[in-house]
């Protein structure tokens, strides 16, 4: 991946349900974009969950009582690199703040980790260099022509078989992708979305 996220993530929070602990947005920007409604009705820890708003793709994640979002207006950023920047994001955040103790204090306020917004401009900014994503090109027959998908590297070396499976949704219709531990693509085949 060639492309610093500084300029396509719209926003990233951390909160509590109750409290957001943490938020960065890009300087100058006045929105408010995450309604923590929604992802607070979500009580499942560690799986991942998409929203697609309006203009924006938001990914979400709920670990030892706290919720990672991060959320681009930018719609051909796939929800595999947000993915991966969250999953970053918790490891660096986590190694700077003793969450259980800071949480256990009843005066926890957000400018406690307002340092971490340098951590997260840092993060955004060098993503390339982290090595968090592969890009891999599938062929997709409904388009005639071969797309690049970037793929969690945690996604690939954690998975449970191989070649392991990935949906890739694009232009309203859906690939399975077969991906193997080098990140070759052994197959691949059409979806048929309903719900």
């Amino acid at each position: 991946m060639t492309f610093s996220l500084i300029d396509k993530i719209s926003f990233f929070n951390i909160s509590r349900g109750d409290i957001t602990l943490f938020e960065w947005k890009p300087p100058r920007s006045f929105k408010s974009f995450l309604d923590l409604n929604i992802i607070k009705q979500n009580k499942r820890d560690d799986i991942f969950f998409h929203v697609d708003k309006g203009n924006l793709k938001i990914a979400y994640i709920r670990k030892n009582n706290l919720i990672y979002s991060a959320g681009t207006e930018a719609l051909d950023l796939q929800f595999q690199t947000i993915e991966a920047l969250i999953e970053h994001v918790i490891i660096e955040f986590n190694s700077i703040y003793d969450i259980d103790v800071i949480l256990s204090y009843s005066d926890v306020t957000p400018t406690m980790f307002s340092p971490f917004k340098m951590n997260m401009i840092d993060i955004l900014d060098n993503f390339p260099n982290l090595n968090l994503i592969q890009k891999v090109d599938v062929f997709c027959r409904v388009c005639d022509k071969t797309l690049p998908l970037y793929v969690k590297r945690s996604f690939i070396e954690n998975a449970e078989s191989h070649p392991a499976p990935i949906v890739y949704k694009h232009k309203g219709h859906s690939i399975i992708c077969y991906i193997d531990r080098n990140f070759i693509v052994r197959g691949v085949e059409l979806v048929n979305i309903t719900g």
